[in-house]
C-alpha cells in the first residue's frame, strides 16, 4: 500500500512543479541569466558589487536602452533605424544652443522637440518615398550627422550651466533619476505596443504589412507615428548625455545605433517584427552595461568591448535562427 501510495505522488509533483519551473526559465531565461552573471562578476572582478559601480551601470544602461525602447517599437513592427547617432547629436547641439538664451526645461524640450521632428523626417522618407528603412535612415543618419558638424564648425560645443549639468547625476537615493526616466519609458513603450490601438496595428504591419493595409490600417501613418516616438526617446537621451558629458559634439554617440539594435535583440524581439519585448530591453540594457564594465575594471581596452556587442548581437542572431529552424522542423 505505501509503496503504491509513493508511487503515485511522484509522477504529481514532477508534472506540476517541474513543467512550471521550465516553462519560467524559457520565459524568462534572460532575467534569469543577468542575475546570474551579476553574482559571478560580484565575486569575480573586483569592485563590481561597489555601490559606485552599480550606480553607475544603471546610469550607462539608461542612455542606450532609452533609444532601444524606440528600436523596440520600429523593430515590432518591422522597421529599422540606423540614424539615432545623428539625431543624438542634432538634439544634444539644438539644447547646448537653445541653453544660453532660455530655461533649462525650454532647452530640454527644444531638444527632444528637435529629435521628434527628425524622426518624423524618417518617417516621411521611408513611407513617401518609398525607401527601405535600412537604406533610408543610414542616408539621413549622414544628413544629420553632417548637420551637426556644421552647427559646430566641426567643434566640442561646451555646456557651462551647472544646474543642466546636475541633471546627469541627481539620483533618488542610490538610484540615478535617469535610470527612474529608463523604466518609464519602458513601462509607456509596453503600455504604448500592448494597451493601445497603435501598438496593435503597429504589430500587424509588422507581422504583415499587406493584409494589415487591406484590413484598413493606415500603415503610413503608423509607421510614422513610430519614428516619430523613437525621435523623441532619443531626443530624450540626447538631452541626459548632453548633460553629462557637459557638452554636444557631432561625434558623441556613434555606434549607438549598433548598441540599441544588440539590446532590442538580446532582450528577445524578433527581427521578423510583429512583436516586442520591454522587458528584455530593459533587461538586454542592463546586460551589455554590465558586460561592458566588467571589461572595463578588467583593464580590456575600449575597442574589444565593441568587438564584445558586435558578438553578443550575432550569438543572440545565430541562437534565434537556430530557435526559428527548430520550431519549423516541428511545425512541419
Amino acid at each position: 500500500m505505501n509503496a503504491a501510495v509513493n508511487t503515485q505522488t511522484v509522477p504529481t509533483h514532477t508534472g506540476g512543479r517541474i513543467p512550471a519551473l521550465g516553462d519560467f526559465l524559457r520565459r524568462y531565461y534572460l532575467q534569469v541569466a543577468v542575475v546570474a552573471m551579476f553574482v559571478i562578476l560580484s565575486v569575480v572582478v573586483p569592485n563590481f558589487a561597489s555601490q559606485a559601480n552599480l550606480s553607475n551601470i544603471a546610469q550607462q544602461a539608461s542612455f542606450a536602452g532609452i533609444v532601444a525602447c524606440g528600436m523596440t517599437l520600429l523593430i515590432a513592427g518591422g522597421l529599422f533605424d540606423l540614424s539615432v547617432a545623428g539625431i543624438t547629436a542634432v538634439s544634444a547641439i539644438v539644447t547646448a544652443l537653445v541653453l544660453p538664451s532660455s530655461t533649462i526645461g525650454m532647452a530640454a524640450l527644444a531638444g527632444i522637440i528637435a529629435g521628434g521632428v527628425l524622426g518624423v523626417l524618417n518617417g516621411i522618407v521611408v513611407t513617401k518615398i518609398r525607401i527601405p528603412p535600412f537604406i533610408a535612415t543610414f542616408g539621413m543618419f549622414n544628413i544629420y550627422t553632417a548637420i551637426a558638424f556644421i552647427l559646430t564648425g566641426g567643434s566640442i560645443l561646451a555646456i557651462t550651466s551647472i544646474n543642466f549639468q546636475s541633471f546627469a547625476t541627481a539620483a533618488v537615493g542610490p538610484v540615478p533619476a535617469i535610470f527612474i526616466v529608463f523604466v518609464v519609458v519602458c513601462v509607456a513603450s509596453y503600455a504604448l505596443l500592448y494597451r493601445t490601438k497603435f501598438g496593435r496595428q503597429l504589430r500587424a504591419v509588422g507581422s504583415n504589412e499587406q493584409a494589415a493595409g487591406m484590413a484598413g490600417i493606415r500603415v503610413d501613418r503608423v509607421k510614422i507615428t513610430a519614428f516619430a516616438i523613437t525621435g523623441i526617446f532619443t531626443g530624450i537621451s540626447a538631452v541626459a548625455l548632453a548633460a553629462l558629458l557637459s557638452s554636444a559634439a557631432g561625434n558623441m554617440a556613434f555606434g549607438v545605433e549598433l548598441t540599441a539594435i544588440t539590446i532590442a535583440v538580446v532582450g528577445g524581439t524578433a527581427l521578423r517584427g510583429g512583436e516586442g519585448r520591454l522587458l528584455g530591453t530593459f533587461t538586454g540594457a542592463i546586460f551589455i552595461t554590465a558586460v561592458n564594465s566588467a571589461l572595463n575594471l578588467l583593464g580590456v581596452s575600449s575597442y574589444w568591448q565593441s568587438v564584445s556587442v558586435g558578438l553578443i548581437l550575432v550569438l543572440t542572431l545565430i541562437i534565434g535562427a537556430l530557435a526559428d529552424r527548430r520550431g519549423a522542423i516541428r511545425g512541419a
